[in-house]
């Protein structure tokens, strides 16, 4: 193992005493009181004022008590690096049922990596020998017996696949360009997965779906099971090693790849590049390759679009932490970070405004947005292990868009879309939930100006000015 979770809370100690215990993480737009909203709505959870700040810390609207919120568990990280508390199954009941969102950490003024320290924070529990959850156990089993969380054959990783007609595509020698598909889009969101290939067949794109794929580690590193999380990211980083680009359709698949492994892995740079669909979409819209086509059914139709906190919020928090890391201090040009943010949150809806001006459809956003958004109460392992409370968190989500009369609520990750529409579909709010992409295929959208060249593609950046 490349790092112990004790050893990451020790790197992290500086940042753990810079929380003040202000308690502007439980809010989103903490800093803003006087935002303009919507206005009062009554949803299915509760009732709720999209005005100003509001709640959005998923724990503690769940159970309320000090522990429960951000700066109540950076106080037990505090206690534990000073000897002042020992780690038991209470603090790690108090520990687990965080979604890991990051809403804390975008709301904090000194700019504490809230997630950071409470994935080490869970590390060091388990080191310490407390038990994991039973659920918890489960999966960490499950994955190492069948390189996957769901207890799916590992050789039916990739059956969806052969049943679409992509069986050409796997372990293609010729390809430089490889599509990460991940578990969730592999095991159950299959409509993800073959979206996301059917899209990339339409472009012309020569890429490989890699057999030897493992579980990225995304719920390990989560819950604290780092030991496991680093071997299948040794797996993956030495199945995809010879590859020049990356491409994922699930968030935290893409956020494990980009943000976690550097972290955790004994040299801080990966083999090849990675990209999230949706990128390689939107930057084909802004070059003009990429049109759509009419749809009298979806003409009208209001549609919303959910941040997933991966490949929203993480991502702005890692830009975030960069600016500090080139900085002596906390002062750094904070134009430099916004316009970063602008143009990252844009990626997605690039492509829903698009769609709004060819298609016909009405993109309306919800209130809490971008580095603002409300989680959809997957992450973090609490979908696993604490399933009545991440549903509930989905509900509140499913609210907002009701509170804006949305018809369809689009994402861009097969978890978000697992939890919305489950939630969805239990509370009954009338919601339909698509993947973007999804949306796409299914309603055949693409009208395709001029194929993008390998060359193309393999010299697409996060962000273009830095080609």
């Amino acid at each position: 193992m490349s790092k112990t979770g004790m050893e990451r809370l020790e790197e992290l100690k500086p940042e753990i005493f810079k929380c003040i215990h202000c308690k502007a993480c439980r809010f989103a737009y903490s800093g803003k009181p006087s935002q303009k909203g919507i206005g009062e709505y009554k949803g299915k959870q509760k009732t709720v004022l999209y005005e100003g700040m509001v709640d959005s810390c998923p724990a503690g609207i769940e159970y309320g008590w000090e522990a429960y919120w951000n700066a109540g568990k950076i106080w037990i990280a505090r206690s534990i690096l000073n000897g002042d508390l020992e780690f038991s199954e209470e603090v790690r009941d108090v520990i687990m049922p965080c979604i890991t969102c990051g809403m804390c950490s975008a709301q904090c003024e000194n700019k504490v990596p809230t997630v950071d320290i409470i994935e080490s924070l869970r590390a060091a529990c388990v080191e310490a020998g407390i038990p994991m959850i039973d659920k918890h156990q489960l999966v960490d089993r499950l994955v190492k017996e069948l390189n996957n969380p769901y207890g799916g054959e590992a050789a039916n990783r990739f059956e969806w696949a052969k049943e679409a007609g992509l069986e050409k595509y796997i372990d293609n020698k010729e390809a430089k360009i490889a599509y990460y598909v991940g578990c969730t889009a592999s095991y159950r969101q299959k409509n993800i997965a073959v979206a996301t290939c059917k899209i990339f067949e339409k472009l012309g794109i020569n890429f490989t779906l890699i057999s030897d794929e493992v579980c990225c580690g995304s719920p390990f590193f989560r819950v604290g099971a780092v030991d496991t999380a680093q071997e299948l990211m040794n797996k993956n980083l030495e199945s995809f090693k010879n590859l020049k680009k990356v491409f994922f359709s699930c968030a935290g698949c893409y956020r494990t790849f980009t943000i976690d492994y550097p972290k955790w892995m004994e040299d801080d740079e990966l083999p090849f590049e990675t990209l999230h669909a949706f990128e390689l979409i939107a930057q084909m819209i802004k070059d003009g390759k990429i049109n759509f086509k009419p749809n009298k059914e979806l003409k009208g139709k209001r549609v919303t679009y959910h941040d997933p906190c991966h490949t929203g919020r993480h991502f702005g928090v890692d830009f975030e932490q960069e600016l500090i890391e080139q900085s002596e201090n906390l002062m750094f040009d904070m134009r430099k970070l916004d316009k970063k943010l602008e143009e990252w949150f844009d990626k997605p809806r690039t492509i829903l405004s698009k769609l709004e001006e060819d298609v016909g459809i009405e993109f309306k956003e919800m209130y809490r947005i971008k580095m603002n958004s409300m989680c959809c109460g997957a992450g973090g392992g609490v979908r696993a292990g604490y399933p009545d409370f991440s549903l509930k968190t989905a509900s509140l989500r499913c609210d907002e868009a009701n509170a804006i009369e949305a018809d369809i609520l689009t994402t861009e990750c097969p978890f978000c879309w697992r939890n919305l529409t489950d939630a969805n579909d239990m509370y009954e709010h009338g919601l339909e939930v698509l993947g973007i992409l999804e949306m796409i295929d299914k309603y055949d959208l693409l009208d395709i100006a001029e194929e993008p060249s390998e060359d193309y593609i393999l010299a697409l950046t996060r962000f273009q000015e830095e080609e």
